[in-house]
């Protein structure tokens, strides 16, 4: 059981929830004109080093069509992040009471404050359907709340 979260940077200067509809719709499409995209495109690889110069020790992977994915130097925790051209996803497994965490969510949110000051980035959190344009302390409660409440049943369902 994997949570994500996307980020992306928006062309206008602020990302609304129609957009993220419309970036859920048609994001795989190759079809849609540049015009229609809310958010910029992007370089993966330069998205890769920007990620490396923060955070050396991240191991980056060629993935599919030229994404790039970087993985957290101690993969027992399970922090993966996906550079495509649209944007980046952090993946990172769910946790419910368990001491790991919040140091998990700590170097996932210092990883999306960074791209937010370094780039413009706004965050997307699907799980909580919470749009921000920078995530602080408040947003990593949020998702240890959800966690914690939201583990244990997905474990029981994967059980059945």
């Amino acid at each position: 059981m994997i949570y994500e979260i996307h980020l992306y940077v928006p062309k206008t200067g602020t990302l609304t929830p129609s957009m993220l509809e419309w970036l859920f719709e048609n994001g795989q499409r190759a079809d849609q004109p540049e015009r229609f995209w809310p958010v910029r495109k992007l370089r993966p690889k330069a998205l890769a080093r920007l990620m490396l110069r923060l955070d050396p020790t991240l191991q980056p992977v060629q993935a599919p069509g030229g994404d790039v994915e970087l993985y957290y130097s101690h993969t027992d925790l399970g922090i993966v992040m996906y550079a495509h051209d649209r944007g980046i996803i952090i993946f990172f497994p769910y946790m419910a009471y368990n001491a790991l965490t919040r140091i998990v969510l700590g170097i996932c949110y210092t990883y999306i404050r960074f791209l937010y000051e370094a780039a413009g980035f706004w965050s997307y959190d699907p799980q909580l359907n919470v749009l921000s344009y920078a995530d602080d302390f408040q947003s990593i409660e949020d998702t240890v709340r959800l966690m914690n409440e939201l583990a244990p049943k997905l474990l029981a369902e994967s059980m059945e």
